[in-house]
């Protein structure tokens, strides 16, 4: 008996002199407040669930008007997936809770008439921007393309040299190498640190 009693006291020194065990337990005891208000009427709804599905003549009433007003279908099957759906509930608000902490901070910016005109005029603003930019990508490759139309001189080795050491160009092919190399890094294949 004094065998086992040391065995267990020895193992519990043990965990608690583990550095992870510590850290562990100290997040178990940081988020207890969370849980206990999470989980704080759960018990009450889940006990009220399990007395009225044991209730059958509350049961009996239940179903008789909801046969009458509700096109459902409640029958064995129905009340099982029930009970299933009470013992998840624990698990389904811990899921839920990100969700409803989104939807309570997007319905507090949709309610806040500042945050929806800054929002708008963000998005307008950049949408703008990027059409400006689009408008003028649009216009110097018309112009582009009706200079190179007109132009008959012949293309040398000379002038790609003197093309090549333009700021324009130069910057089109750093961004063409800096592609080529991240496409690569994302593939896994090996990279052409030469270039």
């Amino acid at each position: 008996m004094a065998n086992n009693h040391t065995v267990e006291v020895n193992g519990a020194q043990r965990a608690l002199g583990d550095p992870d065990f510590q850290e562990k337990f100290v997040r178990v005891i940081e988020r207890l407040a969370e849980w206990e208000e999470a989980l704080g009427d759960l018990p009450t709804a889940i006990a009220f669930g399990k007395e009225l599905v044991q209730d059958r003549e509350s049961m009996r009433y239940l179903l008789t008007s909801a046969s009458d007003e509700i096109p459902l279908r409640v029958d064995r099957d129905t009340l099982v997936a029930l009970a299933e759906i009470l013992n998840a509930l624990p698990t389904l608000v811990e899921l839920m809770r990100p969700l409803l902490q989104f939807a309570e901070f997007a319905k507090a910016v949709l309610e806040d008439r500042a945050s929806v005109e800054y929002l708008f005029a963000s998005l307008t603003s950049e949408v703008e921007s990027m059409q400006r930019r689009m408008e003028e990508a649009r216009i110097i490759a018309r112009e582009a393309g009706r200079v190179a139309a007109e132009d008959r001189t012949p293309v040398t080795v000379w002038s790609l040299l003197r093309l090549l050491k333009e700021p324009i160009v130069q910057k089109g092919l750093r961004y063409a190498k800096a592609f080529v190399q991240v496409a690569q890094d994302r593939a896994g294949a090996p990279t052409l640190n030469q270039l």
